[in-house]
């Protein structure tokens, strides 16, 4: 009974072991536990055109503290969450947590951080997104030099320069987007633009494509930019603009009934309040399976309100902020932004799924535009893994 006993205590041992093996295997990373989490992703969105009017402007290399710690002169020595070498966004922020990146300087939080990311929610896939104790936080963000140091080995001349300094409640289960951003052109005053996302509470269609539009710049940026002949190959635009789309398959080719089509508009405002989705069929050429797209691509132009997009066929770097563009996917055409995307990262995403492969999936996107920058940011559905026979 005795032996019995001990190799049942060996086998209870081994399996242990066994399981704890498995489980070191597996796991790439030691992530901190976030209990009750809010869900959050960070861009700095500060970018400067120099002038002698703002040559003095601080440099936009950020460290982000969340509930920092600080010594008897106000300095930072620690925080909750250290969130470093931020840089400035990149114009394509991917479904998919930016952990493949192995550039020190990150595009966006959570970047490259030892952060927990957002699981599935009403399917959605929230890996972009870094979990945060809900409640109460202090944010800090600084501007530090372009070096490979990190934040707290600076000298401290260099941990002073606080941009922002504000306290934030984010709620357990929601989910955020936070934009480092310019208020004024005219005060060059910095600030937080924080807004709670509603994605996966309203009803969205899987077979639609959905995108929204923000135009987040600075007061003042369309009256002190785009009066400007040849403004930055027309980079620049008023504070209302009207939107039109055109799609694309295979070989660029227009869709019938896809061209030059109205889609929303789109009014400067630093409201933290959700706009409204608009939408384009994922399937929209009729001959297509409606389990692969295709290459695709899509063009969007931005208009000043009167003016039809026909007529902007003729239009030069003079166009003084009626004028700008941007194009998506690997089938768009030329625009004033491209933007890239793929068959993995555009709006229409088509991967090996199921028995499928590939099959393609409609997106939810948010389309920012911030001083003369344009950024997309896409969120992916849930799809099953690929079923291998």
């Amino acid at each position: 009974m005795k032996q019995v006993y001990k190799n049942n205590i060996h086998f209870l041992g081994g399996l242990i072991a066994l399981v704890c093996m498995l489980t070191a295997g597996c796991r790439k990373s030691d992530f901190p536990d976030v209990s009750s989490p809010a869900y959050l992703r960070v861009f700095n969105c500060l970018t400067y055109n120099v002038t002698i009017d703002n040559k003095d402007a601080p440099p936009p290399f950020l460290t982000m503290l969340i509930d920092p710690v600080l010594d008897a002169s106000g300095i930072p020595v620690s925080a909750d969450v250290t969130f470093d070498f931020m840089g400035p966004r990149g114009p394509l922020a991917r479904p998919y947590p930016d952990a493949g990146n192995t550039a020190l300087w990150q595009k966006e939080f959570p970047g490259t951080a030892k952060i927990p990311v957002g699981p599935i929610v009403n399917g959605y896939d929230l890996s972009g997104y870094g979990m945060v104790k809900s409640g109460m936080h202090r944010f800090m963000f600084l501007t530090r030099p372009r070096s490979s140091d990190p934040f707290y080995t600076l000298p401290v001349n260099s941990r002073k320069a606080v941009l922002v300094d504000t306290t934030i409640n984010l709620e357990q289960g929601e989910i955020y987007t936070m934009n480092i951003l310019e208020r004024s052109v005219y005060t060059r005053k910095t600030g937080i633009y924080l807004r709670k996302e509603i994605f996966t509470k309203i009803p969205l269609s899987d077979s639609l494509v959905y995108t929204n539009f923000y135009n987040l710049s600075s007061e003042g940026y369309a009256n002190t930019y785009v009066a400007i002949s040849g403004s930055a190959n027309n980079m620049s635009m008023r504070d209302t603009m009207n939107i039109f789309y055109s799609l694309y398959a295979k070989d660029r080719k227009e869709i019938k009934g896809y061209v030059n089509a109205f889609m929303t508009n789109v009014i400067r405002s630093q409201e933290p309040v959700v706009h409204p989705y608009s939408s384009f069929p994922l399937f929209p050429d009729s001959t297509a399976s409606h389990i692969y797209a295709g290459t695709s691509g899509q063009l969007f132009n931005f208009l000043v309100p009167g003016m039809a997009p026909e007529l902007i066929g003729g239009l030069t770097d003079d166009s003084k902020g009626t004028y700008t563009s941007f194009a998506l996917g690997p089938e768009a055409p030329v625009a004033i932004f491209n933007l890239g995307g793929d068959v993995r990262s555009g709006m229409v995403i088509s991967v090996y799924s199921g028995i499928y492969n590939p099959r393609s999936f409609a997106t939810v996107n948010t389309v920012e535009y911030v001083n003369g920058n344009m950024y997309i940011t896409t969120l992916q559905r849930r799809y099953d893994p690929p079923i291998y026979k």
